[in-house]
């Protein structure tokens, strides 16, 4: 038999190497896809939770809204009205005087041409 120039033993644990380096390359990007998906899990549930607990508060408002101690709390502390028999009071604030505005006097800027500015900023004896 004639002796082949490669070694056949040789050459299988090559090919079986490479499909193991190609078997192992892929489970690494397996392993990353579910790492990413696994965070975005965790993230949409907190948005679940911050979402249900807005739900709940607004519908415990709704209810609130919608019930007849709102309406009566409405027309008693913006309303200004009273039950049959009640009557309104109104507390005045003993100090009425409404204070005096004080007036600043506007400041007049004189304008100065810009080849003054110029000259002042180059040929000034800036100390």
């Amino acid at each position: 038999m004639k002796k082949l120039p490669f070694d056949i033993k040789k050459l299988v644990i090559y090919a079986i190497l490479l499909l193991l380096f190609f078997l192992l390359m892929g489970l690494s990007s397996k392993f990353n896809d579910l790492t990413e998906l696994t965070e975005q899990h965790e993230m949409l549930r907190t948005s679940v939770a911050e979402l249900e607990a807005t739900n709940f508060v607004i519908n415990e408002q709704i209810g609130y809204a919608t019930s007849e101690a709102a309406v009566e709390d409405y027309a008693r502390e913006q309303g200004y009205m009273v039950k049959p028999g009640e009557v309104l009071v109104i507390p005045l604030s003993q100090n009425n005087a409404t204070p005096t505005p004080v007036v600043l006097p506007t400041q007049i800027t004189e304008q100065v041409p810009n080849w003054k500015i110029w000259y002042q900023l180059f040929f000034a004896d800036n100390k």
